[in-house]
């Protein structure tokens, strides 16, 4: 099954293969492309590019295992003082690198926590571009066994055949199946989307009776 769902995806990459510069403009110019990229930058200058991708990963994992300190810590339950005061304590405990630390702090200031997978996400489009590589992240709703990641890697070097980064990512949204995001394109066939459809197909047959009705 998971084969089969990773070959529809890469069948629609392929497809989709070639890169829009105007798309990708899009994505860095965009509000969380605009936080990414003045991460990166300031990444590159400290040679701390891959300590960042490792430090969003850090603060992903422990906010999933602590709800309750994330609701605290993006929410607007303390004053600005208290907020950076934990925010330094996090990110000490956590082993953020310096660059990493002021970003989150910056972000959170801003009210802008809910769009920080976004920003991982552009973050990773641009590393990979700045190593000549295309980047591939795989959504599923629980973290992929082993074995699966294999196959899902196997299927996608053999399909686009350059050089690639591939990134996995756990959103519990999708509730089962997987997306695939290369650079500016989605590529989803996961259980939620598929009832989205399910949901817009029997609403227009509902409308279709109750014109028929009227």
């Amino acid at each position: 099954m998971v084969q089969f769902t990773v070959g529809l995806c890469v069948f629609s990459l392929l497809k989709k293969r070639t890169v829009d510069i105007n798309s990708l403009k899009v994505l860095f110019t965009s509000l969380p492309g605009r936080y990414a990229h003045a991460l990166f930058d300031e990444g590159r200058k400290s040679s701390c590019l891959d300590e960042i991708l490792n430090n969003f990963e850090k603060l992903e994992k422990y906010f999933q295992d602590n709800r309750q300190v994330k609701n605290l810590l993006t929410g607007c339950f303390l004053n600005k003082k208290d907020l950076n005061t934990c925010w330094i304590t996090i990110g000490q405990h956590l082993g953020f690198c310096p660059v990493f630390l002021s970003f989150i702090r910056q972000v959170i200031i801003n009210h802008r926590f809910n769009i920080i997978k976004r920003m991982k996400y552009i973050y990773q489009v641009a590393l990979a571009k700045y190593r000549n590589k295309r980047s591939v992240t795989v959504l599923s709703a629980i973290d992929l066994l082993p074995e699966q990641k294999d196959e899902i890697e196997k299927l996608i070097y053999r399909a686009l055949n350059e050089k690639i980064i591939i990134n996995y990512d756990v959103d519990e949204r999708i509730l089962g199946g997987i997306k695939l995001r290369s650079e500016e394109l989605d590529i989803d066939i996961s259980l939620a989307s598929q009832l989205k459809q399910l949901g817009k197909y029997f609403k227009s047959i509902r409308l279709g009776l109750d014109v028929n009705e009227s």
